[in-house]
C-alpha cells in the first residue's frame, strides 16, 4: 500500500506539498497522505547552536590568530529555508534535516567569517587579543542587517567568540612583552612607592621646617610685643618722669615768682619805708625851715622896729633878707625836688655810708639768712668771726 501516517512533532514545521504546492502547513500535525503523490517538508523549529573556528587570519601587523566562537540562530522564515535546504521528510532517512540544518550553519559560518576577516585585518594582534566581547557584538549587528542571512530565513539569537588566541610563538612574545611590562610597572611601582614614600619625608620636613618657622615667628611676635610692652612702659614712665619734671618746674617756677614777689615786696616795703622816712625828714627839715623862716621875719620886724629911723639902710637890709629868703627857697625846692628823682638804692647806699660798721655788719648777715636757699657754699673769715665774738662778749 501507498497510504501512510505520520505525527510530528511540535518542534516540527510541516509542509504537505501536491503537484508542487503546498496544501497545508503547521506546526506538529498529523498527516496521512499517499507518498506517491504526496510529499512531505518537515522543518526544525527550535533554535539550534553552531560553532566556528577560523584559523590562520592575519592581523594588520602581519600576525596569525585563530578566532573560536558559537552562534545560536533559529529559523523563523520556513518558506524561505524550505528554498535554501533540502528538507524533504523521508522516513528511511531520518537524518536528512540534519543534514539540510548543516548546509545552513556552513553558510552563516563563511559569512560570519568573511566579517571576522574584515576586523581583523583592521587590528594589530594585542588589541585583537583583547577584542572578543566588542568582535561578537560586531557580528551580531551586522548579521542582523545582512540580507543573505534575511534570504536563509534565519533569524541570528545570539553571537559569542569564545577566543582569539596567537600562535604560540606569537603568544610567548607577547607574555615576554607583558612580562617586562608587568616588571616594568612593578619597577614604576616600587620607584613610585620610593618617590612617594621621599615625597612624604619632603613634606614631613617640610612641615617641620614650616612648623619651626611659624614657631619662631610666633617667638619673634612674642619679643616684639615684650619690646612694645616695655617701649610703651618706658614711654609712659618717661611721659611721667617729665610730668613730674614739669610739676616739679612748674613748682619750682612758682616758688621762684613767690620769692620774687616777697623780695620784690619787702624791698618796696623797704622803698615804702626809706620813702615815708625821707618824707618824714623833708617835713621836719620843713617845719625847721619855716620856724626858723618865722623867728627870722620876727627878727626882721623887730630890726625894722629899732631901726625905723634908718629906712633906707633897713630897707636895703630887707631887700636883702628879701632875696636870701629866695635863695633858700629855691633852695629848698631844689632839694625837694631832688629826693623826690633819687634813686631809693642810692639813698639806701648814703644812709649806709653814715652808718655804724657793726650794724652795716649786722644787715648784712640778716640778707644773708633770708637768701640762704640761694647760697651754695658761703666762706667766712676767722677775723670777722672774732670780731663777732668780740662784740657778743662785750
Amino acid at each position: 500500500m501507498n497510504f501512510r501516517y505520520n505525527k510530528f512533532k511540535p518542534s516540527e514545521y510541516v509542509m504537505v506539498i501536491k503537484k508542487g504546492r503546498p496544501v497545508r502547513k503547521g506546526k506538529g500535525l498529523s498527516v496521512f497522505y499517499n507518498n506517491l503523490i504526496t510529499n512531505l517538508v518537515v522543518i526544525p523549529a527550535t533554535a539550534f547552536d553552531g560553532a566556528f573556528a577560523f584559523e590562520d587570519l592575519i592581523t594588520a601587523d602581519f600576525q596569525e590568530v585563530c578566532v573560536q566562537g558559537g552562534i545560536t540562530y533559529r529559523i523563523f522564515d520556513f518558506d524561505k529555508a524550505s528554498l535554501m535546504a533540502d528538507f524533504t521528510y523521508n522516513p528511511r532517512k531520518k537524518d536528512n534535516s540534519i543534514l539540510a540544518m548543516a548546509v545552513i550553519n556552513k553558510r552563516i559560518n563563511n559569512i560570519i567569517k568573511a566579517i571576522v576577516i574584515r576586523e581583523v585585518g583592521v587590528r594589530d594582534v594585542r588589541t585583537i587579543i583583547k577584542q572578543a566581547d566588542e568582535m561578537a557584538q560586531i557580528i551580531t549587528d551586522m548579521l542582523k542587517d545582512d540580507e543573505i542571512i534575511a534570504g536563509l530565513g534565519v533569524e541570528i539569537i545570539t553571537v559569542n567568540v569564545l577566543g582569539i588566541m596567537a600562535k604560540p610563538e606569537t603568544r610567548k612574545a607577547l607574555e615576554a612583552a607583558a612580562r617586562e611590562q608587568i616588571l616594568k610597572e612593578q619597577d614604576d611601582a616600587i620607584y613610585m612607592r620610593r618617590n612617594a614614600a621621599i615625597e612624604q619625608e619632603r613634606l614631613i620636613k617640610e612641615n617641620e621646617l614650616n612648623t619651626e618657622i611659624k614657631v619662631a615667628e610666633k617667638e619673634q611676635e612674642k619679643q616684639d610685643k615684650e619690646q612694645e610692652m616695655m617701649l610703651s612702659l618706658q614711654r609712659s614712665q618717661l611721659a611721667r618722669e617729665e610730668e613730674k619734671q614739669d610739676r616739679e618746674q612748674e613748682m619750682e617756677l612758682k616758688l621762684q615768682r613767690g620769692q620774687l614777689e616777697r623780695e620784690q615786696e619787702k624791698q618796696s616795703k623797704k622803698q615804702q619805708i626809706l620813702r615815708e622816712e625821707m618824707e618824714a625828714r623833708l617835713e621836719r627839715q620843713m617845719i625847721e625851715a619855716e620856724k626858723k623862716g618865722q623867728l627870722e621875719k620876727q627878727e626882721m620886724e623887730y630890726r625894722i622896729e629899732l631901726e625905723e629911723k634908718n629906712k633906707d639902710f633897713l630897707a636895703i637890709e630887707l631887700e636883702n633878707e628879701k632875696l636870701k629868703n629866695d635863695e633858700k627857697a629855691r633852695a629848698m625846692a631844689a632839694m625837694i625836688k631832688a629826693y623826690e628823682n633819687m634813686n631809693v638804692a642810692l639813698v639806701e647806699a648814703c644812709a649806709l655810708a653814715n652808718m655804724d660798721p657793726n650794724a652795716i655788719m649786722a644787715k648784712g648777715f640778716m640778707q644773708l639768712g633770708q637768701n640762704a636757699d640761694k647760697i651754695g657754699t658761703l666762706n667766712i673769715g676767722t677775723d670777722i668771726l672774732d670780731q663777732l665774738v668780740g662784740k657778743l662778749e662785750k
